[in-house]
């Protein structure tokens, strides 16, 4: 009866020491293999192979679903995947804020924690640059709304000829920008065309005015010179008169003499007589 008491006894410690065994096995193996694929994520990530770093911390959390620090790496790099993808819908605004989150996940990986707040640091300039552009812009159709076409140009002139404005975060107000100084451009064109025509008729009419007052000085010096060749028969004739009526005085004067003569010759009477 003893012997099989410490029979079942010992059989009972062997199973229990086999079945602690194997799960204290099992538990080294899990988180083995958990170890595995954390130090997997983190070697994907340096990579930029964001989708498979998300892969093996899921497959992570499969082999310890409560642990806080897969967990947090997991939303981490969600969460930077979501970023890179507004970054690529030019949402610049929505991806510094993702970014900005991204960097406040603890704990994290280091490498995304570094590379959101890059990301963060360069939206933050490429945000102010368009907020210098959209600005200049703004101010550029508010004065070709007024019909100051070339002082629009010149706010244009700043965008296009700005710093980095090839980059694509620039790409929506440079294509602005070139269409409105096009059209700005072509209404400067119109207005020098008509303002060339329109000196082109105040030219013609400048020498029509000159031309039609050289034809009335024409006209007046033409009838002032007729007015004296008719005046010169008539003075001609007074001359003639003039000295016809010389030659008549003269006669007469002649002929009033002898009277004169005779009336001083005729005797006197005399007194002695008287």
């Amino acid at each position: 009866m003893m012997k099989r008491w410490m029979f079942w006894l010992i059989t009972a410690i062997v199973v229990v020491l086999v079945f602690v065994g194997f799960g204290y096995t099992k538990k080294r193996e899990t988180q083995k293999q958990f170890d595995n694929l954390m130090s997997q994520a983190i070697t994907n990530a340096q990579a930029t192979e964001y989708k498979k770093a998300e892969l093996n911390l899921q497959d992570a959390l499969r082999k310890k679903p409560d642990d806080v620090v897969a967990k947090q790496r997991l939303e981490q790099v969600k969460l930077y995947q979501e970023g890179l993808a507004e970054l690529k819908q030019d949402d610049y605004e929505q991806a510094q804020l993702t970014f900005r989150s991204t960097a406040k996940v603890s704990p994290s990986l280091s490498i995304l924690t570094q590379r959101a707040k890059k990301k963060d640091k360069f939206l933050e300039s490429v945000l102010k640059q368009r907020e210098k552009y959209d600005d200049l812009y703004n101010e550029a159709v508010r004065l070709t709304e007024m019909g100051a076409y070339s002082q629009s140009n010149e706010n244009l002139v700043q965008i296009l000829d700005g710093k980095n404005i090839d980059e694509k975060y620039y790409s929506q107000v440079r294509k602005d920008a070139r269409e409105l100084q096009e059209r700005n451009n072509s209404i400067l064109e119109q207005i020098r065309i008509q303002n060339q025509q329109a000196a082109i008729r105040r030219q013609r009419e400048q020498q029509r005015q000159e031309e039609a007052r050289k034809a009335q000085q024409a006209a007046a010096s033409s009838s002032s010179s007729a007015e004296n060749q008719n005046d010169e028969p008539k003075k001609s004739d007074d001359k003639n008169d003039d000295r016809n009526s010389g030659q008549d005085n003269v006669k007469n004067s002649s002929e009033s003499k002898p009277e004169t003569n005779n009336s001083a010759a005729e005797p006197q009477p005399n007194n002695e007589n008287k």
